[in-house]
C-alpha cells in the first residue's frame, strides 16, 4: 500500500541561558497580601509581586520546572503550576502565571427603617457576635465586612421604651464566602407619654466559659434588645412608674446572682440604674471530637489512602472530622507537612459548616475539612500531621485523640516520583480523501483530561510534521486502514528513534463508529481529533499505551485476559476528585479505559499505570543508544495472517525484541545461511475488533548487510509471509526512472512511483 513518510526531529547543544523571565497577573478580590515566591526544579527561589516580573538567570539549556509558591488559600494559578518551561540559547524564555483571588469572606447590609408617631432622638446601636459595632440612625443603612462564613448574631440595642422591633431581635444571620446578605430592622415608635425617664442597664460576667454572645433585656416583657456580658444599655424614654425588667438569652453553665427579673422605679425626667451580675462555671464536657482520617488525592484515593501520590504534583486533602453526638460545633483542623522532619507548610481551615457531623460523609465535599496543597509540598521525605481544635477552643470529653496519627507524630507520606510523559503528536493525512488530523494550536489542550487523571507530574508535549498515508478510514475498519495507519505511525516512531509516545491525530468523515486505536504497553496510538471527544480519546488511547486493558462498561473487546477488573461495570469503584475544578466523581462513575461517556480513573487503573510508567521510565533511560543505520522490520498480524511490510534502511537508535516470543523473522543471504533471526511477541491493539497485532523493531546493520536476500515472518500455525529484497538495492531506490518528484505552488512536492516495483515509498529529511 503506496504512503509517503514527511517530518523531521530537531537537535541541539547544551549551552547556558541567559535568562527565564517569570511574569505574574493577579485578579479578583482579597488578593494575596504577601505575594508569591518562585520555584525552580524545586529550589526554593526569590519573592515576586501581584503583578511583577522576575528574572531568573544561570539556568541551564533544557526543560526545567517551575512552580509558584506561597498562594493564599483563597487564590488559585490558572494552568499548569508546576509547568515545565523549555530553555534555549540565545533567547528569552518566559513563564507568565496568571493567578484569580475569590473572597473568602462575607458582609452584612443592615438596613433600619423606623416609623410611627413617635421616634428615638438618638437612634440605636448594633450588636454583632456580643459585640459593640456602633451607632446606626432610625433610617439609615450599615455594612459589616470582612465577616467569616457562618451563622452570626445580629441585634439592635438603645431602643428608646416607646420603640419597639417587629420580629426578632438578635436573629441570626447565615453568611457565605463572597456574600452580601442584607438584614432589615423594621422598628415603630409611639409618643412617649408626658413624665418619662431613662433606665441604665449595666451586666458584669464572670467566672469560666462565659457566654460569647451576650444577653437580651426586656422591660415588662415588651421587645428584647442585646446587651453584651460586660455592658452598658441605656433606655430611654421609659414611662416614669415602677417596671419589670428581665435578664435572657444565657447560656445553660451561666446564672445571674440575685433576682431576675428585678423590680426598678424610674423616676420622671431622671435616671434609675439596675444591674446584673452573672457568673458562669466551666462547661461539663458532653461531646468529644476526633478525626477519623484525612483523604489526600491527586486524582483517584481509597479509603485506606493505599494510592502513592506523584511528586510535584497539586493535591488535595480532605479531612474527616466527627462528633460523638448532635452540635453545633464549628472547630478549626490544622494541617501540617514537614520535609525531612522540618515543618514545610500550615494550613488552617476553617469549619465549613454550622454544625460537625457524627460520621463520615465521603459523597459530600462539604462535610469535610478542605484545602488545595501546592505540588511543592509533595515530595518524597514528606511527612504530615493533622489536629482538631488545635487551640483547644471546644471542652470536650477526651481532649487527647484531636491528633492523626495519635501518637502526634507525622506520618510518613508514600510519594513517588513520575518520568516525564513526552508525546509527540502526529498530525495523518488520508490522501484517500484528503482528511487531515489537527493539533488545533495547542498540543497541552488535547492532554488536559489525561493530565487531570493520570499519576503524572510534567507533561512535555510537541508536534511532528504532518505524516501521509493511504486511507479512508472506515467506521468498522472494513478496509483494515486503522490496523495499517497505526502500524505505520508506529514504524515512524522506531524509524525515527525517538523515545517520546508517538499519537497520530485523525480527522473522520463519521459519527459513530471506531475513533481511536493504541497498542497495548507500546507508546504508539491514533486517534480522533474532533474537539468534542479528542481529549477523551487520547485520554484512553494513552491509558493502553500504559499497558491497560479495557475495564467492562460500554461492551468493550480486549479485557484482561490475566487479571478481572475489580469493580462491577467498569465503575471506578471509589470516590474520586478533579483537583483543578475541585469536584467529586462518584464511585459509580465508569473508568477512563471503558467505552462509557464522562468517565474518570478507577484506583486500580491509576496504580496499574503507575507502576508501568515507573517500570518503563527505568527501561528507557537504560536502552538509548547513538543512532546508526539500521534494518526497519515492521509489520502485522490480521486474523492470523501475518504480513511483512516492505524493509527500509534508516539511521535510528536499535530496537530490538525484548523478550522471546511465538513469532519470528529470519534473515538469509543468497547461499541460504543466517544473517540474522528475531524471537519476539507481536504487540496486540486493544481497540480493534480483529484483534490484530504489530511489529516494528530498528535491525542494527554490520559489513555483512550485503548479503542479505531474504525475509520471513513465521507465526504460530506455520503461517508464513516473505520477501526477496537485497539491502543494497533498497539504498539505490530513489532514482529519476523510478520516482519522479516535482515541486508544486507553497512548497509542496508531488511524488510518482511504481507501485507493482515498489509497495511503499518513504521520504525522509535528510538533514536530520
Amino acid at each position: 500500500m503506496p504512503a509517503a513518510w514527511l517530518g523531521c526531529a530537531g537537535g541541539g547543544t547544551d549551552v547556558v541561558l541567559p535568562s527565564l523571565s517569570v511574569s505574574t497577573t493577579t485578579a479578583g478580590v482579597e488578593l494575596d497580601p504577601d505575594g508569591y515566591a518562585v520555584v525552580v526544579d524545586g529550589a526554593p527561589g526569590p519573592a515576586i509581586g501581584l503583578d511583577a516580573t522576575l528574572v531568573v538567570d544561570g539556568l541551564a539549556d533544557g526543560t526545567h520546572s517551575v512552580t509558584l509558591s506561597g498562594v493564599a488559600q483563597n487564590c488559585a494559578v490558572q494552568g499548569d503550576d508546576p509547568r515545565a518551561i523549555t530553555v534555549s540559547s540565545g533567547a528569552t524564555a518566559r513563564a507568565p502565571f496568571t493567578i484569580t483571588c475569590s473572597a473568602s469572606s462575607g458582609a452584612i447590609a443592615v438596613v433600619t427603617a423606623t416609623s410611627g408617631s413617635g421616634s428615638d432622638p438618638d437612634g440605636f446601636d448594633l450588636l454583632l457576635d456580643g459585640s459593640d459595632r456602633g451607632p446606626i440612625s432610625v433610617s439609615a443603612s450599615m455594612s459589616l465586612g470582612g465577616l467569616p462564613p457562618g451563622a452570626h448574631t445580629l441585634g439592635l440595642t438603645g431602643l428608646a421604651a416607646n420603640c419597639q422591633v417587629i420580629g426578632d431581635n438578635p436573629r441570626t444571620v447565615s453568611i457565605a464566602a463572597g456574600q452580601t446578605v442584607q438584614v432589615d430592622f423594621s422598628i415603630t415608635c409611639t409618643a412617649p407619654g408626658p413624665t418619662a425617664g431613662t433606665l441604665t442597664v449595666t451586666t458584669s460576667t464572670g467566672g469560666s466559659n462565659p457566654d460569647p454572645d451576650g444577653y437580651t433585656v426586656t422591660v415588662d416583657g415588651g421587645t428584647a434588645q442585646p446587651i453584651g456580658p460586660n455592658a452598658t444599655l441605656t433606655l430611654n424614654n421609659i414611662a416614669a412608674s415602677a417596671h419589670t425588667v428581665q435578664l435572657r438569652g444565657m447560656a445553660t453553665n451561666c446564672s445571674v446572682s440575685g433576682a431576675n427579673p428585678a423590680r426598678v422605679a424610674v423616676p420622671a425626667g431622671g435616671n434609675a440604674s439596675l444591674g446584673f451580675v452573672i457568673t458562669c462555671v466551666a462547661n461539663t464536657p458532653t461531646l468529644n471530637l476526633r478525626i477519623e482520617r484525612v483523604t489526600l488525592t491527586q486524582s483517584t484515593q481509597t479509603p485506606a489512602g493505599d494510592v502513592p501520590l506523584v511528586q510535584s504534583r497539586e493535591g488535595y486533602a480532605r479531612v474527616f472530622v466527627t462528633a460523638s453526638g448532635a452540635n453545633s460545633l464549628r472547630p478549626a483542623v490544622r494541617l501540617r507537612f514537614f520535609q525531612g522532619g522540618t515543618l514545610s507548610q500550615t494550613f488552617t481551615i476553617p469549619a465549613p459548616t454550622g454544625s460537625t457531623p457524627t460520621g463520615v460523609q465521603e459523597g459530600v465535599l462539604g462535610s469535610s475539612w478542605n484545602v488545595r496543597v501546592p505540588a511543592s509540598v509533595f515530595q518524597t521525605n514528606t511527612s504530615m500531621l493533622a489536629d482538631v481544635d488545635p487551640g483547644n477552643a471546644i471542652a470536650e470529653t477526651n481532649e487527647a485523640d484531636n491528633s492523626l496519627p495519635a501518637s502526634g507524630a507525622a506520618q510518613p507520606l508514600q510519594v513517588r516520583p513520575a518520568p516525564a510523559a513526552a508525546i509527540r503528536f502526529v498530525p495523518v493525512l488520508q490522501s484517500a480523501n484528503g482528511l487531515q488530523g489537527s493539533v488545533g494550536g495547542n498540543p497541552d489542550r488535547l492532554i488536559q483530561m489525561a493530565r487531570r487523571m493520570y499519576p503524572l507530574s510534567t507533561i512535555q508535549a510537541d508536534v511532528h510534521a504532518v505524516f501521509t498515508a493511504s486511507g479512508p478510514l472506515q467506521p468498522r475498519n472494513d478496509n483494515n486502514e486503522w490496523n495499517q495507519i497505526l502500524g505505520d505511525v508506529d514504524a515512524l516512531r522506531v524509524a525515527d528513534g525517538s523515545d517520546r509516545t508517538y499519537y497520530g491525530l485523525v480527522k473522520l468523515d463519521y459519527f459513530s463508529g471506531i475513533v481511536g486505536m493504541g497498542f497495548i504497553g507500546v507508546p504508539t496510538a491514533i486517534g480522533t481529533d474532533s474537539p468534542n471527544d479528542v481529549a477523551r480519546v487520547t485520554a484512553h488511547e494513552l491509558g493502553h499505551t500504559w499497558g491497560r486493558y479495557h475495564s467492562p462498561c460500554g461492551d468493550p473487546g480486549g479485557l484482561d485476559p490475566n487479571e478481572a477488573y475489580p469493580y462491577p461495570n467498569g465503575a471506578i469503584g471509589v470516590y474520586g476528585l478533579d483537583v483543578i475544578a475541585a469536584s467529586l466523581k462518584p464511585p459509580t462513575a465508569p473508568d477512563i479505559m471503558s467505552y462509557c461517556l464522562d468517565p474518570w480513573i478507577s484506583d486500580y487503573t491509576y496504580k496499574k499505570v503507575q507502576a508501568f510508567r515507573q517500570a518503563s521510565g527505568i527501561r528507557t533511560q537504560t536502552s538509548l543508544s547513538q543512532k546508526q543505520p539500521a534494518l526497519l522490520v515492521w509489520g502485522h498480524i490480521v486474523n492470523g495472517q501475518p504480513v511483512l511490510e516492505p524493509v527500509f534502511q534508516v539511521v535510528t537508535r536499535p530496537s530490538l525484541p525484548t523478550a522471546p516470543g511465538p513469532y519470528s523473522i529470519e534473515a538469509t543471504a543468497s547461499d541460504g545461511s543466517r544473517v540474522f533471526a528475531l524471537s519476539f511477541d507481536a504487540q496486540p491493539v486493544a481497540d480493534d475488533p480483529q484483534e490484530s497485532r504489530h511489529f516494528a523493531f530498528a535491525v542494527p546493520l554490520d559489513q555483512t548487510r550485503a548479503q542479505l536476500t531474504n525475509l520471513r515472518l513465521i507465526a504460530p500455525g506455520a503461517r508464513v509471509a516473505g520477501m526477496s529484497q537485497s539491502v543494497a538495492r533498497v539504498e539505490r531506490t530513489a532514482v529519476p526512472n523510478t520516482v519522479a518528484v516535482r515541486r508544486e505552488a507553497g512548497g509542496a512536492v508531488r511524488l510518482q512511483w511504481n507501485s507493482a516495483a515498489h509497495p511503499m515509498v518513504m521520504v525522509r529529511d535528510p538533514d536530520t
